[in-house]
């Protein structure tokens, strides 16, 4: 979305007296149209008879009659957009406000976060420790275990789900 018809369209809007269209576009329509300006633009576009891209070389008076006729169905645009809204944070929400356990879920960011920890302190501070000590700290951690455990907790995270799947399947399937 250029700005260039963003003004052209605020422009018409102003002129016709569309100040519900006005104040949208001009709220929501800059760089990039959000979507109730992306609406608008279409609705407009679709009532001139032409793409949206080629809004800027509809005549003044067709641009103008467009214009007016979705100023009319405007606040059902607004309506649909802001019931879209309410459905995707009502989703949100559902899914936040899940009754499982949290050890359930919690098991693989504090997965992470250990084994984040475990290679920063193997990779970054145990070095800086030997550097700065003279010490061999290096000896004592090995990164082959380290990669064993992160290979252990991939394999739980990443290959739980699709077992239990071929389980369940294979459980299933009809033997005659």
């Amino acid at each position: 979305m250029n700005t260039v018809l963003a003004f052209i369209l605020i422009e018409a809007a102003a002129r016709v007296g569309a100040p519900i269209i006005k104040g949208l576009l001009e709220k929501y329509v800059g760089g990039t149209a959000s979507e109730i300006g992306g609406m608008i633009i279409d609705t407009i576009a679709g009532k001139a008879g032409v793409q949206p891209d080629d809004l800027p070389s509809v005549s003044a008076k067709d641009l103008e009659a467009a214009i007016v006729a979705t100023e009319v169905e405007t606040p059902q645009l607004v309506a649909a957009w802001v019931e879209q809204q309410r459905e995707a944070n009502r989703l949100m929400l559902a899914e936040l406000d899940k009754s499982e356990s949290w050890w359930t879920w919690a098991w693989r960011p504090v997965w992470m976060w250990f084994l984040g920890f475990l290679f920063l302190f193997r990779l970054v501070l145990v070095p800086i420790a030997d550097a700065a000590i003279g010490s061999d700290i290096a000896a004592s951690v090995d990164l082959s275990t380290m990669m064993t455990l992160t290979a252990w907790f991939m394999g739980l995270y990443m290959g739980g789900h699709t077992l239990k799947d071929l389980a369940v399947k294979w459980s299933a399937r009809s033997l005659w």
